[in-house]
């Protein structure tokens, strides 16, 4: 499940910002399709119509949550509980996020492996300075990430359930844009 965020801090939406030849949110589309036994389910928010037209075209689902404006949480919400709302048969969520550009299909794979072979625990992201997405939640989670709100996100949980958390190091591919000047840097680090 993709949650794209909004686009306030960006001056424009964020998901459609170039990533090399394709747009961010279209690059974290591709990721997740190649992971291959999963469904994308894309949780979108501010500028729905805009960037429905851009990905509009890929075997997803594409999900409207109107209240976007509340934070990361109301999308996370969301989506879970559209899932057990229309009764998708799914063992776990993953989540990840368009502004992590740098995260690669490697990495997921590596989490859905970890999660194939330790199915009731969270398997997350290390980063540099704390834990987080992408990251797999059992089913058993979704009560409690269906109760989100607001820009709480999915770090509320893994940080309330870390002593039976499976960490895969996210070495220096963490790195999340969420200023144009961010953007811009990886764009030119990527580049050199």
């Amino acid at each position: 499940m993709l949650a794209a965020g909004s686009s306030s801090r960006m001056g424009t939406a964020k998901q459609l910002l170039h990533w090399q030849g394709d747009s961010l949110i279209v690059n974290e589309i591709k990721k997740s399709l190649d992971l291959k036994l999963v469904e994308t389910y894309v949780v979108l928010g501010a500028n729905f119509e805009l960037i429905k037209k851009e990905i509009n075209c890929y075997p997803i689902h594409i999900l409207n949550n109107k209240q976007w404006d509340l934070g990361m949480g109301s999308s996370i919400n969301y989506g879970v509980r559209y899932l057990i709302s229309n009764q998708v048969n799914f063992d776990a969520v993953l989540f990840s996020l368009v502004d992590q550009p740098l995260i690669n299909v490697n990495h997921l794979s590596s989490l859905t492996s970890k999660f194939y072979s330790n199915p009731n625990r969270i398997i997350a992201t290390k980063m540099k300075n704390r834990i987080g997405v992408p990251a797999i939640f059992p089913k058993t989670f979704c009560s409690e990430l269906s109760e989100l709100k607001e820009d709480f996100g999915a770090r509320y949980i893994i940080e309330k359930h870390k002593d039976g958390l499976i960490t895969i190091d996210g070495g220096d591919k963490t790195i999340d844009i969420d200023t144009l000047e961010q953007y811009n840097a990886l764009l030119k680090r990527e580049k050199e």
